[in-house]
């Protein structure tokens, strides 16, 4: 490939970075522009309307994944297109291999059937890992009960809220309701008792919400958790890896681990099911259960800040591999337990390096956007 096809890649793949696209069309681009759970306001909408006119067709897309898209941008106005719509605070999108926008349902904030929160859910997952880099595009969906409205088992990480039923031999006028609409035939009639097979049940709650005289209330109500669902020409639905986690935070600890799993042991353009299938699902989720618990009730979406005598090392700049053996030779000059700041470039360098760091045995213990790079800390293995 010679220099300027070199040049004019790169700068193509920053563009897609933040969600411009080339087009079928000679130097014509698409605009992506990011939503969490599909959300727009009146105001929002009015500029991507006003900008759409203005320089491209006056037309939008609306996405498989509730992004908005403007296309039919000429190269020559990207940079006032891109320009308007952040000066009016639109978020531009994401292409590439990384953190992709937050699908989600309305949740319990509108829906009857939901059964759990998902905005300010969503709005913490897009925060903690929208553009993050990843070995291949890394998709999260959340939905706030098993209708699955948001499709969460077709993401590399699905949340779906759920309940487990009680219940209460007192409130209980033997209908035969409960029977009747469960969608799984979990429930059972045995001897004037009402058993639930909680093996079958998929925690919906129709069971609660139909009966009239409350015989079955709320057990206990969480989020389900599914990893490694992916469609495309390898489709792989995701595996229920825990039931019905009961807190938030719970719940973002798990996800931060496997989203660490991914970046340790993902090659790249795999997705993150296949590297579930390539090492094992039992294998990895053991190693993404234990991460998490030694995580304690560290807040994951949360920056880790670095320790107060932690070295750093500029490695902006740098190429593969080299930005890794300067890595291994600085980490080996340090005491077990220390820690280093390694400051690496977008893209391959994040990527690669934080694997392999992790591969020989350090602990990545957090890695923060900071200017259009990325810093990492890392702690050598005790």
């Amino acid at each position: 490939m010679g220099e300027l096809a070199t040049e004019k890649k790169a700068n193509l793949d920053e563009l897609k970075r933040v969600g411009i696209i080339a087009q079928n069309q000679k130097d014509t681009f698409l605009i992506r522009l990011r939503t969490v759970g599909g959300d727009l306001n009146a105001e929002e909408l009015g500029v991507i309307t006003r900008v759409s006119q203005k320089y491209g067709r006056g037309e939008v897309h609306l996405t498989t994944r509730q992004a908005v898209e403007i296309p039919f941008v000429h190269v020559d106005d990207l940079e006032a297109a891109r320009t308007e719509l952040e000066e009016n605070g639109i978020v531009l999108g994401v292409c590439g291999p990384r953190g992709r926008g937050i699908v989600a349902c309305p949740g319990t904030a509108v829906c009857t059937s939901a059964i759990m929160e998902t905005k300010e859910l969503a709005a913490e997952l897009d925060s903690a890992y929208f553009r993050q880099p990843a070995p291949h595009k890394f998709k999260i969906g959340v939905s706030g009960c098993p209708n699955s409205c948001s499709k969460p088992i077709e993401n590399d990480v699905g949340v779906m809220g759920g309940v487990l039923p009680g219940w209460d031999r007192e409130a209980c006028i033997s209908c035969r309701l409960c029977v009747t609409i469960c969608p799984v035939n979990a429930i059972e009639e045995k001897d004037s008792t009402f058993v639930l097979d909680e093996k079958k049940c998929i925690y919906c709650g129709l069971c609660i919400k139909n009966c009239s005289t409350s015989a079955w209330t709320a057990k206990k109500t969480g989020y389900t958790l599914f990893l490694g669902g992916t469609l495309g020409k390898r489709p792989r639905l995701g595996t229920r890896a825990k039931v019905l986690i009961e807190t938030k935070k719970e719940l973002l600890r798990y996800i931060e681990s496997a989203f660490r799993f991914y970046l340790a042991h993902g090659n790249k353009k795999e997705r993150f099911g296949h590297t579930l299938d390539r090492i094992g699902v039992d294998k990895a989720f053991a190693e993404i259960f234990a991460e998490a618990k030694d995580a304690g009730g560290a807040e994951p979406a949360a920056p880790v800040p670095a320790a107060k005598d932690s070295t750093l090392l500029d490695l902006l700049g740098v190429c593969c591999p080299m930005n890794f053996v300067r890595s291994k030779l600085a980490i080996e000059k340090l005491k077990a337990g220390e820690q280093l700041e390694i400051l690496l470039d977008d893209g391959e360098p994040i990527v690669n390096v934080s694997r392999s760091l992790k591969d020989e045995g350090h602990r990545v213990l957090n890695v923060e956007p900071e200017n259009g790079h990325f810093r990492v800390l890392v702690e050598k293995r005790r």
